[in-house]
């Protein structure tokens, strides 16, 4: 039997919800001014706070985009966690892994434009315990689709090759739908379903 984790008292609540209140104040500036141009004192302006009180909870703007971002990455990965526990087929695990990634980062997208605005446009925001969170769980992601592939080969429904390679081909394939996304609108589920078949059937006549 688990132990139950004692609640928290009405201080550590309220603590709480004032840490909640910053980090929503800080992602609608963002949102609207972008990273760079915010301030903490705006910040603290838009979350009625005093400054100084506002640096009691967050020590920099980075530790405070760490601590959203963190947040963001462990809520996505439960989120898509639960998608390889079924006892489907292979190819409806993999179809339905694209489809909760997109929905979860369409949920997300002011916290993905965030990601990006700090970073470098290359995958990394410069903050090492984000990317590291970040790398660890798409090695999760690529483990999970590995087994599913491996299942797919053994039971006949995909060709034989490296597993490894096609599951991280797939992971950039999702991503870049992702992106493309972000930058062009919502793609249809007629365009999805063409392009996930040209990753599973090739081009080739």
């Amino acid at each position: 039997m688990s132990a139950v984790s004692p609640q928290l008292s009405r201080k550590e609540r309220e603590r709480e919800r004032h840490r909640q209140e910053i980090m929503d104040a800080a992602m609608r500036l963002f949102a609207e001014q972008g990273y760079h141009s915010v301030s903490m004192q705006e910040i603290a302006s838009e979350a009625e706070f005093a400054t100084g009180t506002l640096y009691k909870f967050f020590p920099s703007k980075r530790e405070l985009f760490r601590e959203i971002m963190v947040g963001v990455i462990e809520d996505i990965g439960s989120e898509l966690s639960g998608v390889f526990q079924s006892d489907a087929d292979p190819l409806t695990i993999i179809g339905n892994f694209l489809q909760m990634r997109r929905a979860a980062f369409k949920k997300r997208f002011e916290y993905i434009k965030l990601y990006n605005m700090v970073g470098n446009g290359f995958g990394s925001s410069g903050d090492e315990i984000v990317d590291t969170m970040i790398a660890e769980r798409r090695k999760l992601v690529e483990q999970n689709l590995i087994i599913q592939f491996t299942r797919g080969i053994e039971s006949g429904l995909f060709k034989p090759v490296n597993v490894e390679v096609l599951a991280r081909l797939f992971e950039d394939f999702c991503q870049t739908i992702v992106r493309s996304e972000a930058i062009r609108g919502e793609l249809d589920d007629e365009t999805i379903d063409s392009i996930k078949d040209v990753f599973l059937n090739g081009i080739l006549a």
